[in-house]
């Protein structure tokens, strides 16, 4: 089952010509998909930071799929600033844009080569995305395991059931976003009955007796009035 609807990329470079190509090349291919409707092929949603602060800031709450990153000459170029990357978002693929193959210091998931081509570009991040997605995801201190349905959590770790599992990947995956009951009903139920959602309120009422401080005063794990739950984790 399949709860990711956006491709989140991130762009990590000081180079506008190549954001400006890439938003480009991007638009096209969301155009192409609505234009013919093609299925098995995710629109892409694109965002750009040009230095390593904004980068580690802004993973926490975009949750990108993909992270391209734009080398420069040096053999060492961005090794940190990904290192980084993969211990705060473990599921993201890590893709190198250089004129030439990074030279070691470390294991990108693909690479890109300038001039940028379209083909090429969906290609490898199609290829790196299939890799990753749906493995684990790190939120703070939530760390999920789909393969194993386990989450870590500062209280401890859990065992949890398919529909368990899959209601917390589908929050973490929307992290800082509202997720509506219907939706949620709808993908993890495969139901679009709301009339009775008791079994999802008893699913929320696990996760928060796992992941907040009071349980009873959730601050994670929140009700939005009449429309469905956010997490959001600082």
């Amino acid at each position: 089952m399949e709860y990711v609807t956006v491709l989140r990329i991130l762009y990590v470079g000081r180079k506008d010509d190549i954001v400006v190509h890439l938003q480009t090349l991007f638009e096209q291919q969301n155009s192409a998909i609505q234009g013919n409707g093609a299925t098995g092929y995710l629109p892409i949603e694109f965002k750009a930071v040009s230095n390593q602060k904004a980068a580690l800031h802004f993973v926490r709450t975009y949750l990108p799929l993909v992270i391209l990153v734009e080398l420069d000459d040096k053999a060492d170029s961005r090794v940190r600033l990904c290192e980084m990357l993969r211990y705060r978002l473990r599921t993201a693929a890590i893709v190198a844009v250089g004129v030439c193959p990074p030279a070691g210091g470390f294991a990108f998931d693909g690479y890109i080569t300038l001039p940028l081509v379209l083909p090429q570009i969906l290609e490898t991040v199609r290829k790196v995305h299939s890799a990753h997605v749906h493995e684990q995801i790190q939120q703070g201190p939530l760390h999920l395991n789909m393969a194993a349905r386990t989450v870590t959590t500062p209280k401890g770790k859990y065992t949890m059931t398919p529909k368990q599992c899959a209601l917390l990947e589908m929050l973490m995956l929307n992290h800082g976003k509202t997720v509506s009951r219907r939706d949620i009903m709808q993908t993890i139920w495969e139901t679009s009955y709301l009339e009775d959602t008791r079994t999802l309120d008893v699913h929320v009422r696990w996760l928060r007796e796992r992941i907040e401080p009071d349980p009873s005063s959730p601050v994670y794990l929140q009700t939005v009035r009449g429309v469905g739950y956010r997490l959001l984790i600082g």
